[in-house]
């Protein structure tokens, strides 16, 4: 059986030329007297983005559709770099820092990186949605223990965006860190190609749907 997962980059960055939707598993059930009963079902954002890229070099489509093929379709996952999400920075683009966003403590010594959405709120405000980052980019990161930059003992699994730290803190220590990462996604349809010259093709559109859990 093909693996799952392509630890690979979709050969385009996602922003020039596609849209982007942000979304949330909410359940709503409607009386019928009007009102709403709202349930989430989990608290994390999932992206979608429509690709529409009217004139790729025919090189770039090889790659592309090479990338669809090998992921037979739908079936297989990789990575998207999302040229206005790929930083832990509140912005998205800026440059991270070892102190963006505290850690989750997933046994001694070791921690799942992640990114909370809307800081800068109000106690009245719902919650923080939180996206696990899976994906983080090797070479890209920084860790902090109660403020302070870690400067060894920090290993970074860029498969699960699980880092473990040597020797291991304490459980009341505050670990943070900041990192540049790719969101895990998917094709979520076919890839239809029309030739406009020797060198030039048309995709007219596909879509991409990110994987919470890859």
């Amino acid at each position: 059986m093909p693996s799952q997962f392509l630890e690979e980059r979709l050969p385009i960055g996602v922003r020039l030329g596609a849209s982007e939707d942000d979304d949330f598993a909410v359940e709503v059930t409607t009386t019928a007297s009007g009102s709403e009963y709202r349930r989430l079902i989990h608290g994390m954002p999932m992206r979608t983005w429509t690709i529409k890229f009217t004139s790729f070099r025919a090189g770039l489509l090889a790659q592309v559709k090479s990338l669809f093929w090998r992921s037979y379709g739908r079936y297989g996952g990789f990575r998207v770099k999302c040229l206005d999400d790929f930083t832990t920075h509140a912005d998205g683009v800026s440059a991270y820092t070892a102190l963006d966003h505290p850690l989750t403590r997933i046994s001694s010594g070791v921690y799942q990186l992640s990114k909370r959405y809307g800081v800068g709120g109000t106690a009245l405000d719902v919650g923080l949605p939180t996206r696990v980052i899976y994906k983080p980019v090797a070479g890209k990161l920084l860790v902090a223990k109660n403020t302070v930059t870690i400067l060894s003992g920090v290993s970074l699994d860029t498969t699960t965006g699980r880092i473990t730290i040597t020797p291991a803190p304490l459980e009341g220590d505050q670990i943070t860190a900041g990192c540049e990462f790719d969101i895990p996604a998917r094709f979520n349809s076919p890839i239809h190609t029309s030739s406009l010259g020797a060198d030039v093709r048309d995709t007219g559109e596909f879509e991409i749907l990110e994987l919470l859990s890859p």
